[in-house]
C-alpha cells in the first residue's frame, strides 16, 4: 500500500479534513492533496516530502516511523547518504574528492610485500617443526583424565548448569465489531505484516514468537483476543492507539 493511501486512511480514520490538517501542520492544503495522492513534487523534494510525513503522523498520533519507512520503500532512498538528499534538494551542491596518488607510500608498500614473500617460508618452518615433541606420560595423563571427568555426557562442563529457554508465543486476533477501522501491525524486528482498512464484521489474526506492534486508528470500533482471553476496546471511538504484545511487552491493562 502506498503511503499516500496511509496518510489519508490515517486523516479519515480520526475524522479531520484536509483544511484541519493544514491548519494544525501549517502544510499547504495543495502539498497535503499531492502528499496523499503519491506526488512529493510540489514538497520541494524528498528529503522535505519526509519531514512533511513525519509532522502530519504527530498531529494525526500516528506511527510517523512506519509511514516514513513505507515512503522510503517507495522511493528507495533509504540507504543514500545524507550528502546526496541534500544535493537532491539543492541544499548543497557534491563535490569529487580528488584522489592523491603517493609515489613514496607506493613504494613502501612494494617493499613491505618483498619482505613477506621473503619471510614466508622462515615462518612456516617454525610454525610446522620437523621434529616432534616427545609425549609425556604420567602427570599429563592424569591432567587427561581430570579433564575428561568434569565433561558431563551431554558435552557441557559439569561446573556449568544448563538453561533451557522457553519461546512463548502470542496470537491477537482483532475484530472490527463498532465500525472500521485502519490498523497497521509490525513484527518484533519492524517489519510491516499488515496495513490496511478492516471494516466493521470482519477479524484479522497476527501471531509471532517475540512482539507484535499495532497502530489503530479507530479504536473504539474494534475489539482485541489475546491468546484466547478477550481484551476488550483498546481505546475510543476516533482514537488512535499503539498497541504491542508479547513476552517482552509491557502489560496492557
Amino acid at each position: 500500500m502506498s503511503v499516500g493511501i496511509l496518510l489519508r486512511q490515517v486523516r479519515e480514520s480520526v475524522g479531520m479534513s484536509i483544511e484541519e490538517l493544514s491548519s494544525h501542520t501549517s502544510i499547504r492544503r495543495s502539498v497535503l492533496n499531492d502528499l496523499e495522492s503519491d506526488n512529493f513534487q510540489s514538497s520541494g523534494g524528498l528529503a522535505y516530502a519526509r519531514g512533511h510525513i513525519r509532522n502530519i503522523a504527530r498531529v494525526l498520533r500516528a506511527n510517523g516511523d512506519l509511514l516514513v519507512d513505507e515512503f522510503n520503500s517507495m522511493n528507495q532512498d533509504f540507504n543514500r547518504p545524507m550528502i546526496d538528499l541534500l544535493s537532491e534538494n539543492n541544499v548543497t551542491p557534491v563535490r569529487r574528492a580528488r584522489r592523491k596518488v603517493s609515489f613514496g607510500l607506493m613504494a613502501k608498500v612494494a617493499a613491505a610485500v618483498v619482505i613477506v614473500l621473503i619471510a614466508a617460508p622462515t615462518v612456516a618452518s617454525f610454525m610446522h617443526p620437523s621434529k616432534k615433541a616427545p609425549i609425556k606420560t604420567g602427570s599429563q595423563s592424569t591432567s587427561t583424565q581430570s579433564l575428561t571427568s568434569t565433561t558431563s555426557s551431554t558435552g557441557s562442563p559439569a561446573g556449568t548448569t544448563a538453561v533451557a529457554t522457553k519461546t512463548t508465543p502470542v496470537a491477537v486476533v482483532i475484530t472490527a465489531n463498532a465500525g472500521s477501522s485502519w490498523i497497521a501491525v509490525t513484527d518484533s524486528a519492524g517489519s510491516l505484516i499488515f496495513s490496511g482498512t478492516m471494516h466493521q464484521g470482519t477479524s484479522q489474526s497476527f501471531d509471532d514468537t517475540q512482539l507484535i506492534n499495532f497502530t489503530v486508528g479507530n479504536a473504539g470500533a474494534v475489539d482485541i483476543n489475546v491468546n484466547g482471553k478477550d481484551a476488550g476496546s483498546p481505546g475510543a471511538i476516533g482514537e488512535v492507539v499503539h498497541l504491542q504484545f508479547g513476552p517482552g511487552a509491557p502489560s496492557q491493562g
